[in-house]
């Protein structure tokens, strides 16, 4: 599936994966959507908690990076 979702969220489970040695580990739910009357269907996938937390770190800095962008570039909302 393609196509441009503007919300995120994720949660605990219900998928588990096994490991070495036995058990199993609980995976981390991703969801991408839209609010509102969007065409698109949802999007799911699930991560190992390690992998959730390297693409969470991801997201944060190229937030961080776009807001600096954005700053430099002047393209901020005008007060009127």
């Amino acid at each position: 599936m393609s196509g441009y979702r503007s919300e995120i969220q994720a949660s605990v489970g219900p998928d588990r994966t096994g490991r070495v040695g036995g058990g199993s580990l609980l995976l981390v739910r991703v969801r991408l959507f839209d609010c509102g009357d969007d065409p698109h269907p949802d999007a799911y996938t699930n991560l190992r908690p390690r992998d959730a937390r390297h693409l969470a770190c991801e997201l944060l800095a190229a937030a961080q990076d776009a807001e600096r962008q954005t700053k430099q570039a002047d393209l901020g909302e005008q007060t009127r």
